[in-house]
């Protein structure tokens, strides 16, 4: 795909020069100089006045003929060359012609008046009067002719390729294009009105490559489309025409096509003529007083009806839509306006005979079916075509005195990206608009930025949220894990979790008392109490503070058998990290809630396994000597002594009774495989707990 170009860079439209008169046998026209054979661009081109033609590709000019003289020739729009009256285009005063052949012409397929004979040739063709400021194409089709059918020469504006016996060739408006010397296949037109300004008369108007910004009613505009990419036929839709007389005269309105209901119809300034259906032009006839003149096929209008239709001085009204059906209710159409003098056109020789003149009315019947509005229905409409994307634009024209200065509007193809400003474009539809190709461009342009702001706003938010993370990440303090919030003592491999107890004398990481006392394994930190606390998680039940089973403990200073002043001198008993017990070690059971792990105040005792007991040993003389601890309460237990009892029967049964204490949670009887052990009732545990001079051997919970 060949890139885009840019709008600014392209050439700008190039508006014909109008010779400022009216001509034609058929009417007043306004006409456009053109020069033909300028070889070198030093003025020796041959200047000819022609009209414009929407259908035909080639430039027409005539040439010499017995049936015209120089009076004639003028006013075929033939000008002085070599200080003499021209009698056509003449090919032997030209330094670039080259003969082609005799081929026929590319008449309009409307056309019904036979073929007409034309000699081709290629020749240097440029706009307006020769002059070295002409612009000039070379080797273009040029055909001249002699025949009175086509009295004027014509500039065609068709992109139509030119056959002849040599091939084909792409006509002057797309070599024009091509060549870069206009932005597009495209053009502008409006006929002209003589009748305008007081009959001073508007020219026409005709620019290549765009239109006149200033001769169109854009809020009126409507957009149609051709038939397809090689049917160029500009056709339209005529939903109705009406009659529409001066208001003082008469307040009726008549439709001409009350019966049609709407027709198709093909824009054509090839010829003056509307080609309407049968009954239409029976309605005109009928409404304007028109009389068929045989001998020419003109309607024509005499004195009386021409006095009546001036009286009524109505306008007719030409509603043009895209499809011939299109109802009233429609707001996709656009309405031309022809007042009465625009129909209002003489014709002449060789139309008539001789030298005469006659007045008639714009109107035929179609001979083939094929319906036309013709050179004198432009004169009050501006018609805007660009080939490049295959529509075309029908607008009212804009007439003022005086007229308001020239506005050049270009129209860009499809590969040209738009201007940095977009100019002034054709509207769209009856109630305003854009033109296609004006819209295609503007819809371009707004995708493509609002695609770079989005882009760009994507990359700026990345950014910026890059940038905000960096300056956190410096913003933020190093990251440190945070201790686990618990004391470890080694134990062999081991490590201990410490576990806060609701009846710990001291919450953790209280503050540091100024006294000593016993240190509860919290850091650096030591408990108020002497004695370590009592908690149901770490501190044996009370039920288990029994002689026989600490009786290999040594007592504290102030003697008795109490463990648990003797602060860190005792071992705990327990289950290894195997399970099993230590052999060799005393009977004890395992603590309830303490998970297999002794440790009382953060000292750890040693696991203490437990000897095999047969069923009927469960019996010790712990239960004696507190029966006679009742019988005779002055006789205190002798840890020591019991123990060695204990010891020096292994197999007699040690028992204890059932006591009425009621179990706590901390407090449940543990079950083991060779084990069971009963709480203590109160009065033992009392009596077990105050020593034999009557003092406690341990500190009494609350």
């Amino acid at each position: 795909m060949s890139p885009r170009k840019r709008a600014d860079n392209l050439p700008k439209p190039v508006a014909l020069s109008p010779s400022g008169e009216f001509d034609g046998n058929d009417g007043r026209w306004s006409s456009f100089y053109v020069n033909i054979g300028d070889a070198d661009a030093t003025g020796r081109g041959q200047n000819f006045k022609v009209l414009i033609s929407t259908s035909s590709p080639l430039t027409l000019v005539p040439s010499q003929a017995s049936w015209c003289n120089p009076d004639c020739a003028a006013k075929r729009g033939a000008q002085i060359f070599d200080g003499s009256q021209s009698q056509g285009f003449d090919p032997e005063k030209s330094q670039s012609w080259k003969d082609a052949g005799i081929f026929n012409l590319p008449l309009p397929h409307w056309w019904s008046e036979g073929d007409i004979n034309a000699t081709y040739g290629s020749e240097n063709v440029g706009l307006g009067e020769s002059s070295k400021d002409s612009p000039i194409l070379t080797q273009q089709y040029v055909a001249r002719y002699d025949s009175q059918k086509l009295f004027m020469g014509s500039f065609g504006l068709s992109q139509t390729s030119i056959k002849s016996g040599t091939g084909s060739q792409p006509p002057f408006l797309v070599n024009f294009a091509g060549f870069n010397n206009i932005p597009s296949i495209s053009y502008g037109y409006g006929a002209g009105a003589s009748y305008r300004n007081s009959n001073k008369g508007i020219p026409g108007n005709v620019v290549l490559g765009g239109y006149d910004g200033a001769r169109i009613k854009m809020q009126n505009a409507l957009n149609l489309t051709m038939p397809s990419d090689k049917n160029n036929t500009l056709v339209v839709g005529v939903a109705s025409i009406l009659y529409k007389p001066n208001q003082n005269v008469e307040a009726n309105t008549f439709s001409f096509t009350s019966e049609t209901k709407g027709f198709l119809a093909t824009i054509d300034s090839t010829l003056p003529y509307l080609l309407l259906p049968d009954k239409v032009c029976d309605l005109f006839v009928e409404r304007f007083g028109l009389q068929l003149d045989n001998g020419t096929g003109l309607y024509t209008v005499s004195d009386q009806s021409l006095r009546q239709n001036r009286q009524q001085n109505a306008t007719v009204s030409f509603k043009i839509t895209k499809d011939a059906q299109d109802t009233t209710v429609s707001n996709n159409f656009t309405t031309i306006n022809l007042p009465y003098d625009a129909f209002d056109l003489q014709a002449s020789y060789p139309l008539t005979n001789g030298s005469d003149t006659i007045r008639y009315f714009p109107i035929k019947k179609s001979r083939n079916g094929i319906f036309v509005l013709g050179r004198a229905f432009l004169q009050e409409s501006y018609l805007v075509v660009d080939y490049d994307r295959s529509t075309f634009s029908v607008a009212p024209a804009v007439y003022s005195d005086p007229m308001p200065e020239q506005k050049l509007v270009p129209i860009y193809n499809k590969t040209t990206s738009p201007p940095s400003t977009t100019p002034t474009v054709i509207p769209q539809g009856g109630d305003g608009g854009l033109a296609p190709g004006a819209i295609a461009g503007i819809v371009v342009g707004i995708v493509v930025a609002f695609l770079l702001a989005a882009l760009g706003y994507f990359l700026w938010w990345r950014r910026r949220r890059a940038a905000q993370a960096a300056t956190a990440a410096e913003a933020a303090p190093p990251y440190t894990e945070k201790p686990p919030e618990m004391d470890t003592v080694a134990a062999g491999s081991e490590i201990k979790s410490h576990r806060v107890s609701e009846l710990d004398s001291e919450p953790p990481n209280s503050p540091r008392p100024s006294i000593g006392g016993y240190y509860d394994g919290r850091g650096a930190k030591e408990s108020i109490s002497p004695f370590p606390p009592i908690s149901e998680m770490e501190s044996p039940p009370a039920e288990l503070y029994s002689p026989p089973l600490v009786a290999s403990t040594p007592r504290s200073e102030g003697g008795g058998s109490d463990y648990f002043i003797a602060g860190g001198k005792l071992r705990q008993h327990g289950r290894n990290s195997s399970g099993n017990n230590t052999p060799g070690t005393p009977a004890a059971v395992e603590l309830p809630g303490d998970d297999g792990k002794y440790q009382v105040g953060g000292v750890h005792f040693d696991p203490i396994a437990s000897p095999k007991l047969s069923p009927a040993a469960t019996h010790t003389k712990i239960d004696e000597v507190v029966a006679r601890n009742e019988a005779s309460p002055e006789r205190k237990p002798n840890l020591e002594k019991v123990k060695e009892e204990n010891e020096s029967q292994p197999g007699s049964p040690l028992e204890r009774r059932p006591s009425s204490h009621q179990r706590g949670l901390s407090d449940t009887t543990v079950q083991s495989d060779d084990t069971a052990v009963s709480a203590m009732t109160p009065e033992e545990m009392e009596r077990w707990a105050m020593g034999n001079d009557n003092s406690p051997t341990r500190p009494l919970s609350e």
